[in-house]
């Protein structure tokens, strides 16, 4: 019986020993994992590289959201946010117009629920000289401006939401963050 008492007595000190290493885990990992920012700060002026060929310089004051970027050598998506505006550029191979892009672009837009386009598109260029089109939209309790670029069989789709006031602020340094993506290669 002492054998036998002495085995479980083990076995029961063991079994609470792994209870205690999943318990760390389950609260602990979370809980260090949320004590780790999201958000890196950019260096002023500074291009970031979104993926495949592509960079962009942020406005000023912008924190990298690093849970929401994902680089690459085909394609890339960034998260910037400033204030309270979200900028996102999104990288993805592509065939087809300018035109084409657009459109796809106000579709995906316009599937989430309340968004609504105002507006017609309107023509821009990077500092490169890529055409670009480009226009605005409102969501419930916010605005959006986007742009989308097409060039070396890739498209780049840009929209920045926030709250009106928030954006409107932060116009002049998005539109210089739209002039400043460049596709290496040239245009």
């Amino acid at each position: 019986m002492g054998h036998a008492r002495a085995g479980l007595v083990r076995n029961a000190l063991g079994s609470l020993a792994i209870v205690g290493v999943v318990a760390i885990i389950a609260v602990g990992l979370p809980r260090l994992n949320r004590s780790i920012p999201a958000g890196k700060p950019m260096a002023a002026g500074a291009p970031y590289t979104v993926g495949a060929r592509v960079s962009v310089v942020p406005p000023g004051g912008a924190r990298l959201d690093v849970t929401k970027t994902r680089p690459g050598s085909q394609r890339g998506t960034v998260l910037f946010v400033i204030g309270g505006v979200r900028l996102v550029l999104v990288v993805t191979p592509f065939d087809g117009t300018l035109k084409d892009a657009a459109g796809r672009l106000r579709n995906k837009i316009t599937l989430i629920a309340g968004n609504q386009v105002a507006g017609a598109d309107r023509r821009i260029s990077t500092g490169q000289g890529v055409a670009g089109m480009r226009g605005g939209y409102t969501s419930p309790g916010r605005v959006g401006q986007y742009a989308v670029f097409v060039a070396h069989d890739l498209t780049v789709e840009v929209t920045a939401s926030g709250p009106d006031a928030a954006v409107r602020g932060l116009l002049a340094a998005l539109e210089h963050s739209l002039r400043s993506v460049t596709f290496r290669g040239g245009p």
